[in-house]
């Protein structure tokens, strides 16, 4: 998988291709501030980089996708990335396209996918089949599967990696970034290979098992306890509960008498015990509650009888006693006397007298109220005595009611008592009935420890296939043969002690020269040797992953590999040394050595006056106006 053309879609809706040759060294040669350094960084974000790390400024305000038509092994694929919107750090919206001879002119008729959906495609059409890197026992970290952009860590040398002191991968030290490199590379190298992940998954997979198994045989060993020890503690527990008499005798000694009675014990069923009444009991105690209150109601209506018939009789007394002493002068008897006479000295009036007449009337009211009043007496006394007869009928209806309640209280209470007895029965028999399972779970427990058996000796022979032996053995040999490509190449580069075999130590992620002791890369002078490292490194192994043939992209990008021969005050002129021209003409040797499996693209200030250098310049960015973004997108 090479790259053909990068493409830039410009919000204004022109195009900006930046074409690359496959199997052959690209170089863009510019001055500094021309966008040489965004290209690495639209690939790294193109093929599915958690973050876009084009810096703001031209080429973030003008784009509005990144893309890239890729070459892989002759089919061509069109993938893309949206620009993330302004104050973003990303954007999840890519594309692709297949069956095309050259990129689309409109986006927007390609497949739509996000990120995920673009790395896996990108995964699958590269070859990167099912993997897994399972973590040594006790580490908490979880299972890694290689995927695309686990192989961009050997393909891409930004500006601040390619001569680095302490890291020699692509964002090497971003999170967790070393760690996946670490558990993918020997995939990626081959050293694991599509066979030895089969048998690692299997591996796996046994192993799980084998941990159910035994903790399976932990609980049956439980369960099981201490056989008839047990048995004695089940037994007291059920003539406990009434299962077995008190007098019931048994052989301990004899495991199947021990069997019978248990067996036994276990078929007694439990009567169904209802707690019957409950209604009734509801029913009676409002019934209790409304008579009650009726009883209340009656009482109060005797009080205020008893409490009026009490003021009525002293209202007659009082009526008697006036009317006695009316009597007593003789007004009383007769009530029809004459108006116009006195009558109380017979004389005669002087026409109409008003106290006349005003006598009159009192002594006629005076003789209807003791007439009234002794007409209601006798109707008070009968209403009193229907409220008292009442009164005595609720109490002993309360009486009855109460008794009833009572009744069914106790017989439920008894009822209560027999079914908690069940129930402890109920407890105590399905112990047995574990006891007696446990007897045939030995059977079981046989067949567990033959299965857990059978799959040791097959994780024991997929050890063997897989020894950490044969796996070392097979990891020194590849990294011997790089260790002898590096050397060679290392003092063709003049690097410092090459003298000494260079090698690539994968648990460590960094080159080592062995000397009397290992010296590493961050302990190794000068910025030409942490370049010079840095491209034996990246050649040694695209050089195996070719011959391997192993899912990797065939490309390198590296940027600016002269700035180590260069003051920063040379960034904006052509700079060329004899040290810039040996690093170019190994860079070119090694592409013509694994042409046509490996593209090298190069932006830099490097100028060189060889025929080669200037065969592989896609682009000249020296002349104002020159650059990834044309000034007029910017300057209309």
């Amino acid at each position: 998988m090479q790259i053909e053309k990068l493409i830039i879609y410009g919000k204004n809706g022109k195009i900006r291709v930046l074409k690359f040759e496959v199997g052959e060294l690209n170089i863009i040669s510019g001055r500094s501030k021309t966008g040489k350094s965004v290209i690495g960084d639209i690939i790294d974000y193109c093929f599915g980089g958690n973050t876009c790390n084009i810096a703001e400024g031209v080429v973030r305000n003008t784009a509005e996708w990144y893309a890239l038509l890729l070459n892989n092994a002759g089919e061509h694929i069109f993938i893309g990335r949206k620009n993330p919107e302004q104050g973003q750090s990303s954007c999840s919206i890519c594309c692709y396209q297949l069956g095309i001879s050259d990129f689309p002119k409109d986006i927007t008729q390609t497949v739509k996918v996000d990120v995920n959906g673009l790395e896996q495609f990108l995964s699958n059409k590269i070859g990167i089949i099912n993997n897994i890197h399972m973590p040594i026992e006790g580490q908490t970290r979880q299972p890694l599967v290689a995927n695309i952009r686990h192989s961009l860590a050997f393909c891409i040398q930004n500006q601040d990696e390619i001569a680095a002191q302490k890291t020699l991968f692509h964002k090497q030290n971003d999170g967790f970034v070393m760690q996946a490199i670490k558990d993918t590379i020997p995939y990626f190298l081959g050293i694991i290979n599509e066979d030895t992940i089969r048998l690692l998954s299997e591996k796996s997979l046994l192993k799980r098992e084998c941990i159910n198994i035994r903790k399976s045989l932990t609980e049956l060993e439980q369960i099981k306890g201490p056989g008839l020890e047990r048995a004695v503690a089940l037994v007291e527990e059920a003539k406990g509960v009434g299962l077995l008499s008190d007098v019931t005798q048994i052989d301990f000694s004899n495991y199947l008498s021990v069997r019978e009675v248990f067996t036994n014990i276990v078929k007694w069923e439990p009567e169904e015990v209802f707690i019957s009444g409950m209604d009734r009991i509801s029913f009676l105690q409002t019934e209790v509650q409304g008579m009650q209150k009726e009883l209340e109601d009656c009482e109060y209506a005797i009080k205020s009888i008893k409490e009026f018939v009490g003021s009525h009789d002293g209202y007659e007394r009082e009526i008697n006693h006036q009317i006695n002493r009316l009597k007593s002068i003789g007004l009383f008897e007769e009530l029809n006397f004459d108006e116009g006479v006195c009558p109380f000295c017979s004389q005669k009036l002087d026409g109409e007298s008003p106290i006349v007449l005003q006598i009159k009337e009192s002594i006629e009211r005076l003789a209807i109220n003791l007439e009234t009043t002794s007409r209601d007496t006798p109707y008070l006394d009968k209403q009193l005595d229907d409220l008292k007869s009442k009164k005595q009928s609720l109490i002993e209806k309360i009486k009855q009611a109460n008794i009833e309640i009572n009744a069914l209280y106790k017989a439920n209470s008894n009822a209560q008592i027999y079914k908690d007895l069940n129930e402890r029965r109920a407890k105590v028999i399905g112990r047995i009935s574990l006891w007696l399972d446990s007897v045939y779970l030995i059977d079981d427990s046989t067949k567990k420890k033959e299965q857990l058996i059978a799959k040791q000796n097959r994780i024991n022979e997929i050890d063997e296939l897989l020894s950490q032996d044969l796996v070392e053995d097979k990891k020194q040999s590849i990294l011997n043969r790089m260790s002898v490509d590096m050397s060679k190449w290392a003092k063709e580069l003049k690097l410092e002690h090459s003298e000494f075999p260079y090698r690539l130590d994968i648990n460590k992620m960094t080159v080592v020269v062995d000397k009397e002791r290992p010296v590493p890369l961050q302990q190794l002078g000068s910025g030409s040797n942490w370049l010079g490292c840095h491209l034996i490194a990246f050649f040694a192994l695209h050089k195996v992953f070719i011959n391997r043939r192993r899912p990797v992209p065939q490309f390198i990008f590296i940027d600016q590999p002269s700035q180590v021969y260069f003051p920063s005050e040379d960034d904006a002129r052509k700079v060329d040394s004899q040290e810039i021209r040996m690093i170019y003409k190994f860079i070119y040797k090694m592409v013509i050595e694994l042409s046509p499996n490996l593209q090298v693209i190069i932006v830099d200030h490097a100028d060189i006056k060889e025929d080669y250098f200037k065969n592989a310049i896609v682009e000249e960015w020296w002349n104002d106006g020159c650059a990834l973004i044309p000034s007029s997108w910017y300057k209309e």
